[in-house]
């Protein structure tokens, strides 16, 4: 069964419970669901393969309004991001030039690799209207009804997971991956700045670090991120 298969039936799966789940649920506190899926013939092509999360989705779809199917939410992301149809001001986006750093300078550290790039977000359903953070109920549902990052990693099989998500989204990783441990990957940085997350789920090459957004704390730890992605082994102090 191709990875698309796998991660369509397990949308379907979970689809029903979601929605009941969301239905009672101020429309504001809630968007159409971010569901993934993957270029099959880039992914057989590649040596690499890199998955990126970010923190949440503002108005994924919106303009659509709420979509009624697991295959219609897969279908905006194949549009927007597998066939690179993106939206106004993408370029501008504190997100994206973090991500096409990583796309650049990994493709640098392994110049004879065919490297392929998944964007993911850790929370799967943002607020509505543009609007940043994840509501409580929105996360509530999303945990009880729709716990599928660990299944989407388990298919996807990636050799490196970079999570732009920051400190307080700790929580949301632990609950995907519940061993996973936040480990310093550098002893002159502190691990909420820069972290391997440890996890028998997870590649070696797993770290965490800040959300873009925040500039400042971003940039002035971005080298070593890569630098504890290139090589996983050194610096790690369990803390």
């Amino acid at each position: 069964m191709s990875i698309n298969h796998r991660i369509q039936n397990l949308y379907r799966d979970n689809w029903a419970n979601l929605q009941s789940g969301l239905e009672p649920l101020d429309s504001r506190q809630y968007t159409n669901p971010f569901l993934i899926t993957f270029d099959e013939e880039l992914l057989r092509k590649s040596d690499l393969k890199v998955m990126i999360f970010g923190q949440e989705t503002k108005g994924w779809g919106d303009k659509l309004g709420m979509l009624d199917t697991p295959e219609a939410a897969m279908a905006m992301y194949e549009k927007f991001f597998c066939q690179k149809k993106f939206y106004g001001g993408y370029g501008k986006s504190s997100f994206w030039k973090a991500f096409r750093y990583f796309e650049k300078q990994l493709q640098t550290a392994f110049p004879t690799k065919s490297i392929y790039f998944s964007w993911n977000n850790i929370n799967k359903i943002g607020k509505s209207k543009g609007k940043t953070g994840v509501s409580a109920e929105a996360r509530a549902v999303e945990r009880n009804s729709f716990s599928v990052i660990a299944s989407e990693v388990q298919a996807f099989n990636p050799d490196i997971i970079i999570f732009l998500t920051g400190p307080h989204r700790d929580g949301d990783i632990k609950h995907h991956f519940s061993d996973a441990k936040f480990v310093s990957a550098n002893t002159n940085i502190k691990t909420k700045a820069l972290a391997k997350v440890c996890s028998e789920f997870l590649p070696e090459r797993t770290i965490r670090t800040y959300h873009p957004s925040y500039y400042g704390g971003f940039y002035k730890v971005r080298e070593n991120a890569l630098k504890a992605i290139i090589n996983p082994s050194a610096g790690a102090v369990a803390t």
